[in-house]
């Protein structure tokens, strides 16, 4: 059977389930509910992109895997579920207009055959975003260099301004027309595939239209936010939230997730065409089609923006739908790690039964637990000392912990969803909690194992 992954970048479960204030409409993913398998608690293992994604891709946590701040790059022994894919003949491919999968991150694209990268076009959004662009480019440039999420390799790429400009452009409806124009042609060969695309448009800088990361300047309204950009999406990618200082007015906090809306709209009709499209052209007949999210988003949220220094519910919380061609569709509520994709897309794609994977309901039931970490960028400028750490947290049902140089703090995730009152707690505390309210011993034993090792520090050898 073939595999289709498509990520959308920092889309946080949060956002589909009605609690942000004026939540987006998402009427083709409601559907998706009723079309695929729904799971309601996801859980990435860290809270951004290079180490959630390798997660899915070798299953093991990033303290095993080593792709996060720490270390920017996969150079461990487990092999990726591309590279045993390709072994057994399918066609592999990545597909994305991300940095993070451009082939500058050592092993981030390892076992892909194929890398398409498909930027945004600039067009005729090139002389108002170059307006834009002039009153920024002091900040971005700062941005390029102190911020974690670039390589060195691309920091000294002498175009690196232009080509963020266009991964800022939409340009997620070019990706998804070749994810199906490549399904359709290795269909036709007969060769089986594995196509994964990291979907772009509701990352920052939140696209609130379709060709455009800018609104229209035939308003007022437009002017503003457009002349408003340059000083708020530096400030919230920079890590600047990390440092002593940092404010946010809340007409900030209102444009920028005003803007994260719309665009989780327009990306809830682009994924509607994609569907559509693949299942009237028989596509999804012989495809598991996975549609997730690698990490959320922080609007404000424990003093928090985009998506960096947090184990909070905020950033690993995502949604995920799981469509398999023999398997009835259904709602599920048990607790899953998006690590367990890469068990799923193993045996899948093998042919070796859904024993064990996250479509196994018993197997669910019998450990519902995630596990998390965080690495934090050990060269932010002034970071305050509560973020210069890392972080280790553990879910078993509707219980949460997590690890701080300060202590343990424990959650009621049905009682206290947003975790805005923690209880100080030990592992034992925890454990004890979890075996009271009936939580299977097998989910108690593999936190606490999690947990026990105490804040993460090691990485892949």
């Amino acid at each position: 059977m073939n595999v289709v992954l498509l990520v959308v970048d920092s889309l946080r479960a949060r956002a589909l389930g009605r609690r942000d204030p004026g939540p987006p409409r998402t009427p083709f993913l409601e559907q998706l509910s009723g079309d695929a398998v729904c799971f309601r608690r996801a859980y990435a293992t860290e809270c951004w992109t290079l180490p959630t994604h390798m997660s899915m891709f070798t299953g093991q946590l990033p303290s095993v895997h080593g792709a996060h701040f720490q270390r920017m790059e996969y150079a461990g022994a487990h092999p990726t579920i591309a590279e045993l894919l390709c072994a057994e003949g399918f066609h592999t491919e990545v597909v994305t207009r991300n940095s993070l999968f451009d082939g500058t991150v050592p092993g981030a694209t390892r076992g892909f055959q194929a890398n398409t990268r498909l930027l945004g076009n600039l067009g005729a959004v090139a002389s108002p975003l170059g307006l834009v662009l002039a009153l920024s480019k002091p900040r971005l440039r700062r941005l390029i260099e102190s911020s974690g999420f670039f390589t060195l390799v691309q920091k000294q790429q002498r175009d690196i301004l232009l080509t963020l400009a266009r991964m800022g452009v939409p340009a997620d409806e070019r990706v998804l027309t070749h994810v199906l124009e490549r399904m359709a042609e290795l269909r036709r060969r007969s060769r089986p595939f594995f196509l994964f695309a990291n979907l772009y448009d509701v990352h920052a800088p939140y696209s609130p239209s379709l060709r455009s990361p800018l609104r229209s300047f035939r308003s007022f309204a437009g002017w503003r936010e457009n002349l408003a950009l340059p000083w708020l999406l530096p400030k919230v990618s920079s890590h600047a939230y990390l440092r002593p200082g940092f404010r946010m007015a809340p007409s900030g906090r209102r444009i920028l997730l005003d803007r994260y809306h719309r665009a989780i709209e327009l990306m809830d009709a682009k994924l509607a065409g994609f569907y559509f499209q693949a299942r009237s052209a028989g596509l999804l007949d012989d495809t598991l089609l996975v549609v997730t999210a690698d990490h959320g988003e922080a609007f404000g949220e424990h003093q928090l923006y985009f998506h960096d220094a947090s184990v909070y519910d905020t950033h690993l919380r995502v949604p995920l739908w799981v469509h398999h061609p023999g398997v009835a569709p259904s709602v599920v509520d048990d607790v899953v790690s998006t690590a367990g994709l890469f068990e799923l897309f193993r045996s899948v794609a093998l042919g070796t039964g859904l024993r064990g994977t996250l479509l196994d309901a018993h197997a669910r039931a019998a450990c519902p637990v995630a596990l998390a970490e965080h690495f934090h960028h050990p060269d932010t400028h002034g970071m305050m000392p509560h973020y210069a750490q890392n972080l280790a947290a553990a879910v078993v049902g509707h219980r949460k912990l997590t690890l701080r140089h300060e202590g343990a703090e424990q959650c009621n995730l049905d009682a206290d969803p947003d975790e805005t009152s923690p209880e100080p707690a030990t592992i034992e505390d925890f454990a004890a909690t979890c075996v009271r309210a009936g939580y299977p011993r097998a989910a108690v034993e593999l936190a606490v194992g999690h947990l026990a090792r105490g804040l993460p520090t090691s990485v892949a050898a």
